[in-house]
């Protein structure tokens, strides 16, 4: 589980993502010790934050056994290439994640942020899933997209994000202390916090 978004302010996006690992565990999750995704990444004009599936399962035909493949890795092996997150990335995350029926139980979802010119920024939403893919593009007055856990989005959809998109250096610092304060809140009153680890945060103008 995670907690990410991209927020709008005047003057830029802001990035937000969380870097808890977790795996479930005889029905329960519970923190993965050898995990520390990347759920944030940075890219020529542009950002992007991940959540959803951390990882997926690729069935390779010259191959016997199915391999288990990072979704950050996936990600930075890309843009090593292309310098960008384009509609051939996500198409090929489709047919990977085709390959393996084990990957229908959860989808691997991004927002993205990019700036188009000075002073027009845009925000997408990518879901996808074994069959499937979606996306959507934010309206000029979507101020933010949110993903992850539900109880976070919920505590999120409460906060004034207007009264502080005047600047994004303003906005950053804002959302990036309420998610530390709802993950210091959280750790005490939840059996298990799905969210956590060191916040990530980044600015595009």
């Amino acid at each position: 589980m995670s907690f990410t978004g991209i927020f709008r302010a005047k003057d830029g996006l802001v990035a937000l993502a969380d870097s808890k690992g977790s795996m479930e565990r005889n029905g329960q999750l519970t923190e993965d010790p050898t995990r520390n995704p990347q759920k944030l990444f940075i890219f020529s004009g542009g950002t992007a934050v991940t959540y959803g599936a951390n990882q997926i399962l690729v069935q390779n035909r010259n191959q016997l056994f199915t391999g288990k493949v990072f979704i950050e890795d996936l990600v930075n092996d890309y843009l090593a290439k292309h310098h960008t997150l384009d509609s051939n990335f996500f198409q090929t995350l489709l047919i990977k994640m085709g390959t393996n029926p084990s990957n229908k139980k959860e989808a691997v979802e991004f927002i993205i942020g990019r700036k188009i010119w000075t002073g027009e920024y845009r925000i997408e939403l990518h879901r996808i899933g074994y069959d499937y893919y979606v996306e959507k593009i934010g309206s000029a007055t979507q101020h933010y997209f949110l993903g992850g856990s539900e109880l976070y989005k919920q505590a999120f959809e409460q906060f004034h994000f207007i009264s502080h998109a005047t600047s994004v250096e303003i906005l950053r610092k804002y959302v990036a202390g309420k998610l530390q304060q709802l993950i210091d809140l959280y750790d005490q009153v939840l059996p298990y916090n799905p969210v956590g680890g060191s916040v990530k945060s980044y600015v595009l103008r």
